[in-house]
């Protein structure tokens, strides 16, 4: 934000191809677009405007609870020590004095915008682990002495996503039985077990062939149940933490929510499979996927292209032993 239009050129110029720009040329104007619906990154504020200076851009900014942590870094003539700390202390990133150096602003741009996007991901593990974790565990995790280390690591994962189609339906036993046994099968193929919830579960895996395979497994032992399955391949942000007393892995983002989509679009006893994650697994899998019924399948309202793999029924000696529990089946 500025009034001069020589500087809003400069700023463009200097990010147009790392960011995208949005320009206002006075208070009222920066403020309407930071209240937006899409609230920017990151917001370069100049201080002297005519309609309403800097300062107060900033404190409106960070009373409104939705844009309280986007960063704000003055871009000013201003160069007293007094204006520094006065917009510091209202709450900006960083205060940067003109004739500006191009190339520091770009690096204190970028670095900033790293630790933003740090804590929005350390904020996104934390509301996840919530509703995971019971209260006294998660307050400690986050605000206590507890917390070694929180890290993020991005990598290409295949999600597979698996749900009874009647989840409400489910005895505590079923229920129970169920859990153990996706997760004794995703120790056995190399998965992470994410998490459990209405009645779904969530693993990830670094070789999708090895997703198939569970996905597979899982029917013919839990054919009872009716499970639909979704599976999706994507880059992934893992969220790390660790203590004295474990660690632990989760996954962040929406490749969870792209497989519950396509899970969503099976049918009871099938398994929808993105088109990427077939390609990529169709050869090695062969074998098992030869007795399977595999349709290409476009759904035109969520405009979703999916290959649907049926595998074949399965007889009741086959199916998973409530009593069991860790992959053994019923005699």
């Amino acid at each position: 934000m500025d009034d001069m239009p020589d500087n809003l050129f400069l700023m463009n110029g200097l990010f147009e191809d790392r960011f995208e720009v949005i320009q206002a040329s006075s208070g009222r104007e920066a403020l309407t677009i930071v209240m937006s619906r899409n609230p920017p990154d990151m917001v370069l504020l100049d201080i002297m405007m005519p309609d309403m200076d800097g300062y107060e851009v900033l404190r409106r900014i960070r009373q409104h609870t939705p844009t309280a942590t986007i960063p704000v870094i003055f871009l000013t003539a201003l160069a007293s020590q007094q204006d520094a700390t006065l917009g510091l202390n209202l709450g900006a990133a960083d205060y940067l004095t003109k004739p500006i150096d191009p190339e520091l602003v770009v690096r204190r741009v970028e670095g900033h915008m790293k630790q933003a996007a740090h804590a929005r991901k350390i904020e996104a593990l934390a509301e996840k682990l919530a509703r995971r974790l019971p209260p006294d565990v998660w307050q400690r995790l986050f605000h206590g002495a507890e917390i070694e280390e929180i890290r993020f690591e991005e990598k290409r994962q295949t999600t597979l996503y698996a749900e009874p189609v009647s989840p409400s339906l489910l005895t505590p036993m079923d229920h129970d039985a169920f859990v153990a046994e996706v997760e004794w099968l995703a120790t056995r193929h190399s998965g992470v077990v994410d998490r459990f919830f209405d009645g779904a579960a969530v693993v990830f895996f670094d070789d999708p062939a090895d997703c198939c395979r569970m996905a597979l497994e899982l029917h013919r032992a839990a054919g009872e149940l009716r499970l639909r399955m979704g599976m999706g391949t994507g880059i992934c942000d893992i969220g790390i933490y660790r203590n004295d007393h474990m660690e632990a892995c989760t996954l962040i983002g929406t490749e969870t929510r792209y497989a519950a989509r396509m899970a969503a679009k099976a049918a009871s006893g099938s398994v929808a499979i993105s088109p990427e994650t077939y390609e990529a697994v169709a050869d090695e899998v062969h074998a098992e996927l030869r007795s399977c019924m595999v349709m290409e399948e476009f759904d035109e309202d969520d405009e979703l292209a999916l290959i649907c793999v049926t595998p074949p029924p399965v007889r009741s000696e086959q199916m998973m032993s409530r009593f069991a529990g860790l992959g053994m089946m019923a005699g």
